[in-house]
Parts: C-alpha cells; structure tokens; sequence
C-alpha cells in the first residue's frame, strides 16, 4: 500500500478512486463538489462523490482494496430523498490519522441513472482523463438530493451556463423522474433552483 496519496487533497483522492473503480470495470462519472467547480461556482470540498449505478458498497470497497488507503463502508445503500448514497470512509494506513469519504450517489430510477452514466462526459483533472456528470445531469442529481446547499449548487450552474444547458433535457428528465420516483418533490425543487437562478 502506497503512503503518499494525501487525503486532504480532493482531487487526488478522486483521481485515485476514479483509476481504481475503472480498474474493477465500475462506471463511475465524478459529481460533488470538484464537478460543481467546473460548471458552476466553487465551493470548498474535501471528499469524492461519483455517480454510479448497481454499485452497492461492497463493490466499491473490493475495488479500492489495493488503493493508498484503507476502505471502511460507513453506510450503505441508504435512501437520500431520490438519491441512494454509499458512504465509504478512507482511513490512511488503517488508522484514522487521515481521514476522508467517499459517496457513491445512485439515483432511485435506474432508468435515469443509466442514462446520466451514458451521458458523462470526459474531462481532466491535473492532466488525468476522468469521466464527469454532464451539467444537466449533475443538476438533477442536486435536484434529486434532499439538502438546500444542493439546490444553491444547482442554481449556480444554471447562472453559470445559462444558455448552454439543454433545458428541454432536464425538464423531460424531471417529469420522468416525477413519476419514477413519486416520494421525492422533483417539480417543486427544480422550480425553487428555477427562482434561485
């Protein structure tokens, strides 16, 4: 196990996750807080969100066995409003000396995941090759989240972008996604990023 990846550096932990998932043949686009940097306003993150589907946690722990940290899954599978998150905790070394997370993030229709997954994009990060959300996609994935940050995060990429965005995407997305997954307000949350934007 390498000892020089460091963990308070997001976006070596996300290329290291990124090499590692891609190794076990996971499908995987980054989202959170480093895609939001490209698309909208920065904001200060620390850990790795990557989109995914049909990942349950184990998987994600098997495949980041041989990365430069220890994988401990700290939950998994669990139901964030239309989202279902696995958290995967990296500890340095085994021990809890260097600390950070990664979420795997899924949304609750498989239909949209697979499709959002279809669409990722292909950026780079400090020259490395990584598959991230689309804009649009990304900013139903907010949508689908339950807190106020993720719709301020999602109206900052439609301030950011304006016409650039396929809108006609992400409104037949969310009605799909209205009746896809009932239990979450998809209508109500786009319109109140609507207003922030």
């Amino acid at each position: 196990m390498s000892s020089d990846l460091n963990l308070d550096d997001p976006v070596a932990v996300a290329l290291t996750i990124f090499r590692a998932f891609r190794a076990s043949r996971i499908d995987a686009a980054l989202y959170g807080g480093l895609a939001l940097a490209a698309y909208g306003e920065p904001r200060e993150t620390r850990d790795a969100d990557f989109a995914v589907v049909g990942v349950a946690g184990a998987d994600g722990i098997e495949a980041l066995a041989h990365a430069s940290f220890t994988p401990v899954l700290t939950f998994d599978r669990v139901k964030f409003g239309g989202n279902l998150v696995s958290r995967i905790a990296l500890l340095e070394g085994g021990g809890s000396a260097g600390l950070n997370v990664a979420d795997l993030v899924e949304p609750r229709s498989a239909r949209f995941a697979r499709e959002a997954l279809r669409r990722a994009i292909t950026g780079s990060l400090r020259g490395t090759a990584i598959r991230v959300l689309s804009p649009e996609d990304f900013i139903l994935f907010k949508i689908l989240s339950t807190r106020d940050r993720d719709l301020e995060d999602a109206a900052t990429i439609f301030r950011a972008m304006g016409p650039q965005l396929d809108r006609s995407l992400i409104a037949a997305e969310a009605d799909m996604l209205a009746v896809e997954i009932p239990d979450h307000d998809v209508a109500a949350r786009l319109a109140r990023v609507r207003a922030a934007a």
